[in-house]
């Protein structure tokens, strides 16, 4: 069934994200997360608490080495939750890569516009690969990425089955390229399947969450992976 006008309009901007072009699909990280705020603040608090203790009963420089101390202390904590972290990531992306295998291209647009995810300016377009991708909501559609050549989304969408033939098996996923901005990770070669070759915005590599929290950026013919 499809929806409304009225009420496509009306969600719209619950499906698109709002930002201007950046110059170039390389996107830095420019906000902390609410997690590295966190993160900061406890090791701040137990360097305080520590230094402080300590300077009150047993002077300034037992305070500061004190200090110090749990300073060393709280960053190896830190670094020991990003590790695992990134672990539990690796985890899911490998449950993921193991349940998707199919690559469909796209034969109708979409009826269902609810399930349509994109940023501002993108597109999809009839011809356009798509990878097959969660999140599985017993709806009966079959979701897809369309993929940039850099292996960043371009849209993220829930198609009937007679909008999108299967053409192959994934020869690599697209889960296989997701990391954190904090682990290195050598560069990707180009999608085997992307999106039909134009400029576009895009989000970052595909997440297993299956939530696009990044600044869209704007993919250009021809710039390669980055």
């Amino acid at each position: 069934m499809k929806d409304s006008p009225r009420k496509v309009a009306r969600l719209q901007p619950y499906w698109t994200a709002i930002a201007k072009p950046t110059p170039n699909k390389k996107c830095a990280h420019v906000a902390y997360t609410l997690i590295e705020l966190l993160a900061v603040m406890f090791m701040v608090a137990l360097t305080a608490i520590a230094g402080k203790s300590v300077a009150v009963r047993y002077g300034t420089w037992a305070g500061i080495g004190a200090g110090f101390i749990a300073a060393l202390g709280s960053l190896c904590l830190v670094v020991l939750f990003y590790r695992w972290s990134w672990g539990r990531d690796r985890q899911r992306l490998t449950e993921l890569r193991e349940k998707y295998h199919g690559i469909y291209r796209v034969i109708k647009m979409p009826a269902a516009q609810m399930s349509i995810i994109k940023p501002q300016g993108a597109e999809i377009r009839i011809g356009d690969y798509g990878w097959e991708a969660g999140p599985d909501r017993g709806d009966g559609l079959i979701y897809l990425q369309g993929l940039a050549p850099d292996w960043t989304v371009a849209w993220h969408t829930g198609f009937n089955r007679d909008e999108v033939e299967r053409v192959a098996e994934k020869p690599t996923s697209q889960y296989d390229y997701w990391a954190p901005y904090w682990a290195k990770s050598p560069p990707p070669p180009p999608c085997p399947f992307p999106i039909a070759e134009r400029e576009t915005m895009t989000w970052g590599r595909p997440h297993h969450s299956h939530r696009y929290f990044q600044i869209p950026i704007l993919y250009r013919v021809g710039a390669g992976p980055s």
